[in-house]
């Protein structure tokens, strides 16, 4: 091996080093803060801290903070709430954008530049824009204080039609020829060839989706009053001066670990499609 040979491993090695140590400050400042949660969550309700002193761990572990917290604000019912919201948006939406961006991309018909300029024009305007209107629309209907009012509004997301029109791109026209000379009808190309191959950019959208809508915060407030309805983020607003002192702020932080979960679970049991959705959309 020449000089050059052995600076240019040199330098490759000092890139990879360097690399590691950026992202691996990254991560630590990412993690960090749900680290402080997680030890805040399982220190005593009669703990008292020192100003100004960060705890790397709890002086001792009390799990049973986390029952306490469920119990304090029903949080298990808005737990269910979110699941139902979460799970029920984020299906009927994923079926929308898969029948309606199938439909651009793949198909032919007059004023189809239309639809997609219309399509554009509203992704300019932002959601909050919209939330009079949408809460008029429900209050006319009388779907307030209902599933289908927390669900229906918005399920035809932009964003996603586009995600899959881009992907529809990937799929060869002479598959799709092939089955309809075959005597496939438009529903069983649908479902029997491009949703197979669209399943890593829905496991994408489906995450993506289903964290935005468990983490929602201003449409559920808007729409319901009911406390029956309340879903997990209108729940961790009811934890409200209850001990006193730093027992507020465990259980708080107990809580907000528990509406964590669902968010891992989904994101473990979709990772890989996830990856493969994020690659392929990428290169799209």
């Amino acid at each position: 091996m020449n000089k050059k040979q052995a600076k240019q491993k040199r330098v490759a090695v000092a890139v990879t080093v360097a690399v590691i140590v950026l992202l691996s400050a990254v991560a630590f400042l990412q993690i960090f803060p749900f680290w402080l949660q997680f030890v805040t969550s399982l220190q005593p309700l009669d703990f008292v801290p020192q100003d100004g002193k960060i705890y790397w761990a709890p002086v001792s572990l009390n799990f049973g903070n986390y029952l306490e917290a469920i119990e304090h604000v029903d949080l298990l019912r808005g737990a269910l709430n979110s699941l139902i919201v979460s799970v029920g948006y984020t299906l009927l939406s994923s079926l929308v954008i898969l029948v309606v961006g199938y439909v651009l991309g793949k198909k032919t018909f007059s004023g189809k530049k239309i639809v997609k300029l219309c399509l554009l024009i509203t992704m300019m305007a932002p959601g909050e824009l919209m939330m009079v209107t949408n809460y008029k629309l429900v209050s006319e209907l009388g779907l307030t204080n209902t599933y289908a009012g927390l669900i229906l509004p918005g399920i035809v997301n932009v964003t996603g039609i586009f995600l899959v029109m881009s992907f529809m791109n990937g799929i060869p026209d002479a598959m799709l020829e092939s089955a309809e000379i075959d005597g496939a009808g438009e529903i069983r190309k649908l479902f029997k060839i491009v949703l197979p191959m669209c399943l890593p950019v829905l496991a994408t959208y489906f995450i993506l989706t289903f964290v935005a809508q468990w983490n929602d915060y201003l449409w559920p407030m808007v729409i319901t009053s009911d406390p029956d309805l309340f879903t997990i983020q209108l729940k961790l607003t009811e934890f409200s001066e209850y001990y006193g002192g730093f027992a507020d702020t465990v259980l708080r932080a107990a809580a907000l670990i528990i509406t964590l979960v669902p968010i891992i679970i989904v994101y473990l049991c979709c990772q890989k499609q996830f990856v493969e959705g994020l690659s392929v959309t990428g290169m799209k």
